[in-house]
Parts: C-alpha cells; structure tokens; sequence
C-alpha cells in the first residue's frame, strides 16, 4: 500500500514541476538565418552566433548582425561563417 501510495505522490509532484520557458527566435526577430553553424559565448557574455548569412551578436536583448559589404574593408570577410573562436585577448 505505501509502495503504491508513494508511486502516485512521485509521479503527481513531478507533473507539476516546470522547467524554464524558452524563447523562438526567428529572422523575424533580427537573427540573420536559421540556418546556424556554430553558437559561442564570450567572456562578456555575448552569444555570438555563426549562420549562413552573417555573424550575430545577441546581447541578452537584442541581435547585432554583422554581413559582408563588399565596398566596405572594415565588415566581415564572407556571410557564411563556419566556425567561432575567442583568442586569449578576448576576441
């Protein structure tokens, strides 16, 4: 009998238990594609993501996206970004 009452109390407390809510984030919300190749977290917290079409930066806030602009020598090499790294400096 407590064998049975203790099986009921555990499977009750543990349908009542709620992990965190999670967030969808879509090109909708300024993310540059769904299409992701790798996600970093730096030493400031930034989460940088690496898509197909551009580098993101997401702040806890909001999207910092980062492409290829041909006629401008300061933007990114090439909006498909495979890989992400942080050298020692933190960059």
């Amino acid at each position: 009998m407590r064998r049975i009452l203790f099986s009921i109390l555990f499977f009750l407390f543990n349908f009542s238990l709620y992990g965190q809510i999670g967030t969808f984030y879509s090109t909708d919300h300024e993310l540059s594609s769904t299409l992701i190749n790798g996600i970093y977290q730096d030493r400031r917290n930034y989460i940088w993501i690496a898509t197909e079409d551009g580098l993101n930066k997401y702040d806890g806030v909001r999207f910092t996206v980062y492409k290829n602009f041909p006629n401008d020598s300061t933007s990114i090499k090439n909006n498909y970004v495979r890989s992400l790294f942080e050298d020692s400096d933190g960059r």
